[in-house]
């Protein structure tokens, strides 16, 4: 599992398509061990992930067949999961895959800053301004164990570095997730970390956001409308309200109304199963941004997936935060496994004005699982 992480992880940040393509590797030999034996536990968020991908499947075969392909990537794909369970790996390999991947975030700044130099919108290799929220956002989360594990100054700086790119980013799904996620690991922390660190910590992250809103307020339109309507310098209403929400007010009330229609036609199997993925393209009305309803994740997936996948979905958040937030360190070591618990919990929370799928989730379902099969401790 060291080098399918380790390998993963490079393929992830250099090239999505070479990261997909050992994706569909490793879910090959996924099912060869389920099928020989040799993978008994699949972990906590199996079953959630199933009853997302049945639905997801059966509803793009159904009505969307041209988009299958998008289909199985966003469904089967994340069925890799069980495999990060298939040896236990111990502290040591955690504080190193730690270090390997803050330098992974050092090597990547000079590409991001380049690119926003060039086009004035920052850049990872791959993807855009989303794909340096989460990714900074994750490099922060394991700066900030070292931190923890270490209490070097080096590693808090570098927190505060990385974080830095995660605003710089302007996404607010990244942003959120991570702040979000900060006060989870602290509350998970209670009682085991110096009132001195929780400080720093909590100053960091209140100062980012204040200086962070400050920026967005100048530069962003979305934020300065939201300001003037809070101060009552503009009315709240359609207008503002899509601008504010990058339109996703326009989106929510057209992704309404195809629910109503199928409730009042009883069109139950789309109902059960979803209209499939980019279903937006060929239902009336159509998204007013193309394929997708993204709006509030409770009307976008369901949209897509029907009852029982977005029931996959709530159940996996279920499952998953109620899992973390019993976590509790037993030792210090066990502060370097928190990023490979958290990396999933800021992509849950950035998916709820966005979608559940992302393109690095069958990353973090690995190291969820690597983590989860660690803290067994048989």
């Amino acid at each position: 599992m060291k080098k399918v992480l380790y390998l993963s992880t490079i393929l992830m940040l250099v090239s999505i398509s070479l990261f997909e393509g050992l994706v569909i590797a490793l879910l090959l030999y996924t099912f060869y061990l389920i099928a020989r034996g040799d993978l008994r536990s699949y972990g906590r968020l199996f079953g959630p992930l199933v009853l997302y991908t049945i639905p997801t499947l059966l509803s793009t075969i159904s009505y969307t067949p041209s988009q299958i392909g998008k289909g199985i990537e966003r469904s089967v794909f994340l069925l890799v999961y069980p495999l990060g369970g298939k040896e236990k790996l111990g502290s040591e390999f955690f504080g190193k895959f730690n270090k390997f991947f803050i330098l992974c975030g050092v090597l990547l700044m000079p590409v991001v800053l380049y690119n926003y130099y060039k086009t004035k919108v920052p850049a990872p290799i791959w993807g855009g301004v989303f794909e340096v929220g989460l990714l900074y956002a994750f490099f922060s989360i394991s700066a900030l164990s070292m931190f923890l594990y270490t209490k070097r100054k080096f590693y808090f700086l570098l927190f505060l570095l990385f974080m830095g790119f995660v605003f710089l980013s302007m996404r607010r799904s990244a942003m959120m997730g991570l702040a979000i996620t900060l006060i989870i690991i602290l509350y998970m922390l209670r009682g085991m970390i110096p009132k001195k660190t929780l400080f720093f910590v909590l100053s960091s992250l209140t100062l980012a956001g204040a200086l962070s809103f400050t920026f967005l307020v100048e530069r962003d339109p979305r934020f300065s409308t939201m300001v003037e309507v809070v101060l009552g310098e503009k009315s709240l209403n359609d207008q503002t309200l899509d601008t504010i929400s990058s339109i996703r007010w326009q989106i929510l009330k057209a992704g309404l109304e195809v629910v109503k229609r199928d409730l009042q036609e009883g069109n139950y199997l789309p109902l059960l199963i979803g209209h499939g993925i980019n279903s937006g393209y060929y239902l009336e009305p159509r998204s007013p941004v193309g394929g997708v309803y993204e709006s509030v994740f409770l009307l976008s997936e369901f949209i897509e997936k029907g009852f029982l996948g977005l029931l996959g979905i709530l159940w996996l958040w279920w499952s998953y935060y109620s899992y973390i937030l019993r976590f509790r360190p037993k030792s210090k070591e066990d502060f370097l496994v928190i990023p490979c618990l958290c990396f999933l919990s800021i992509s849950l929370i950035g998916s709820v004005f966005t979608f559940f799928w992302d393109a690095m989730l069958p990353w973090m379902l690995l190291t969820f699982r690597i983590a989860e099969r660690y803290l067994k401790r048989d």
